[in-house]
C-alpha cells in the first residue's frame, strides 16, 4: 500500500495547505491599535490525537498572525467541566462543547452568537454547509456555531472483501447483508461486520428506511413504533443471530481492522483516520458511504463539538472570539483542518482548496464531505431529553439485536421511556 495512506505524512504533506492561513479580519474591533485582547479557549480533543495536533497548530498560527487577538488553548473536557468552571466563576470565553447544548441552554449559559456576526464576513457563513450551520441553531439564535462535523460511513480492507469476490460496497442495506454472508462463508475467521452499537450509527439506517426522529408537533413523541424502526432493528439483529455482525467501541474496532480482523468497520470520519493508521500500510483500504434504505436514499446524522460563547465575559471578548472563529472558516484553514484531523472541512471553499490529489489516497474525507452536503443528512436533536432518549435507543437496540429481548418488546419500551423523557421526565 502507498505509504501516503499512513497518518503521520499527512502532517507534513499538508503543511503547504496552511501557507497564508491569516484572514482578512486580522484585528478585531474591540482592541485599540495598541491593545491585545486575551481570550481563553477550551478544547476536548487530546493534544496527542489528529484533531488535537491540527487545532494545536492552527492556534499557534493564528497567535502568529493576529496582533490584536490571542487565544490561550487549554485542552480538557469542556462539555463536562464548563458548566462546573461557570459555577465557579472561572468559565472559558470560548469553548467546543458536543451536541449535547441542550444542558448548556436550560442552564442560560450561553451568549448567542448572532449579536456578533457583524464581525464574521457573510461570505464565510454562507459557505458553511446548511446542515452544519442549522448545528446548534435554537428558534433562529446561533448558540452552538459546529467546528469539527463527524457523519457515519464504513470502512473496508479491499483485500479481504477481493478474497470473497467483492469489489466494492453494495448501493442497498440489502446488498450489505448479502456481501457479509458471502464474506462469512468464503473468508472465514475473519468478522465480516463489525458495527457501533451508539445512536449516531443507529438512526441513519432508520432513517434511511423512512424513519424519522419525532412524531407530531413540538419534539414531545418520537416514532419507533414503525415499520422503519422495525425494519432496522430486525436487519441487524439477523446479522448478530447469523454471527455476521459484532458490536465493538471505536478504538477496539479500529485495532480490529488494522490487524486484518474485520473486513467491513462502521464509524466515522474521524475514526477513517484512525483505521488507516492502525492498518500501517498492510493492506488497501476503501471507504463508502451509508447504504441506501427502503426510503430509496442514504441518510446520515451530524454529530461533533462546536463553537459557545460562555456568559459573563466582555463584548470585548465575544468580538475577539468571532474573530477567531472567523478566521476559523477561512479556506485555507478548512483545508488544513480537513487534511489534518480527519474530519471533513465544513465549508464548500474548504473542501475546494484541498488538491484532488490528496482525495485519491485518503478519499474518507472526501465522502464525509459529500454526506454533509446530502439533503438526508440531518442534525442532531438539541432537547435535553433526546440525550436521554439516545441513551435509551442505545440500550433497547443493544438488547433487541443481540436477542435478550424481542424487537417488538424493545421498540415498545423504548417508544414508552422516550415519550416519557421528552416530555420532561428524567431517568437521571
Amino acid at each position: 500500500m502507498n505509504k501516503a495512506w499512513r497518518l503521520l505524512p499527512l502532517f507534513t504533506a499538508g503543511a503547504m495547505v496552511l501557507a497564508g492561513c491569516g484572514s482578512a479580519a486580522t484585528n478585531t474591533a474591540a482592541a485599540s491599535k495598541s491593545q491585545t485582547v486575551s481570550i481563553s479557549f477550551w478544547e476536548s480533543h487530546s493534544s496527542g490525537n489528529p484533531p488535537g495536533m491540527a487545532i494545536g497548530h492552527l492556534v499557534r498560527q493564528f497567535n502568529q498572525t493576529h496582533k490584536h487577538v490571542k487565544i490561550n488553548l487549554t485542552i480538557t473536557k469542556a462539555s463536562h467541566k464548563a458548566l462546573g468552571a461557570l459555577a465557579a466563576g472561572d468559565a472559558p470565553v470560548v469553548a467546543w462543547i458536543s451536541h449535547y447544548d441542550g444542558n448548556f441552554l436550560s442552564a442560560h449559559a450561553l451568549v448567542s452568537w448572532n449579536k456578533y456576526f457583524s464581525g464574521f464576513p457573510a461570505a464565510e457563513r454562507q459557505s458553511i454547509f446548511p446542515v452544519v450551520w442549522g448545528n446548534g441553531e435554537v428558534k433562529g439564535q446561533h448558540y452552538r456555531i459546529q467546528a469539527d462535523a463527524k457523519v457515519s460511513e464504513l470502512v473496508y480492507n479491499k483485500t479481504l472483501l477481493a478474497k470473497a469476490g467483492i469489489k466494492s460496497l453494495p448501493a442497498t442495506w440489502i446488498q450489505l447483508a448479502r456481501d457479509v454472508a458471502i464474506i462469512k462463508q468464503k473468508v472465514p475467521g475473519v468478522i465480516p461486520l463489525a458495527w457501533k452499537d451508539s445512536s449516531a450509527h443507529i438512526l441513519p439506517p432508520f432513517l434511511s428506511n423512512g424513519g424519522q426522529l419525532f412524531k407530531g408537533p413540538g419534539q414531545k413523541k418520537v416514532d419507533f413504533l414503525s415499520p422503519a424502526a422495525t425494519k432496522t432493528f430486525t436487519y441487524f439483529r439477523n446479522l448478530y443471530q447469523h454471527k455476521e455482525m459484532v458490536f465493538s467501541h471505536g478504538s477496539a474496532i479500529a485495532a480490529d481492522f488494522g490487524a486484518g480482523k474485520i473486513a467491513i468497520a462502521d464509524g466515522t470520519s474521524a475514526g477513517y483516520f484512525l483505521k488507516v493508521n492502525a492498518a500501517h500500510g498492510a493492506f488497501p483500504i476503501g471507504v463508502s458511504g451509508y447504504p441506501s434504505g427502503s426510503a430509496g436514499h442514504s441518510a446520515n446524522l451530524v454529530q461533533g463539538l462546536g463553537f459557545v460563547l460562555l456568559v459573563n465575559h466582555t463584548p470585548q471578548d465575544y468580538k475577539a472570539a468571532t474573530t477567531f472563529i472567523s478566521w476559523w472558516f477561512t479556506p485555507k484553514v478548512q483545508a488544513y483542518w480537513g487534511t489534518h484531523s480527519g474530519y471533513p472541512p465544513v465549508t464548500r471553499t474548504g473542501l475546494s482548496a484541498i488538491p484532488q490529489s490528496y482525495f485519491a489516497h485518503n478519499p474518507g474525507v472526501l465522502v464525509s464531505a459529500q454526506a454533509l452536503q446530502s439533503p438526508y443528512t440531518i442534525s442532531r436533536p438539541v432537547p435535553t431529553g433526546y440525550k436521554e432518549v439516545q441513551s435509551a435507543l442505545d440500550t433497547a437496540f443493544f438488547n433487541a439485536v443481540t436477542g435478550r429481548t424481542s424487537v417488538a418488546s424493545a421498540l415498545k419500551t423504548l417508544q414508552r421511556q422516550a415519550d416519557s423523557y421528552l416530555s420532561g421526565q428524567s431517568a437521571l
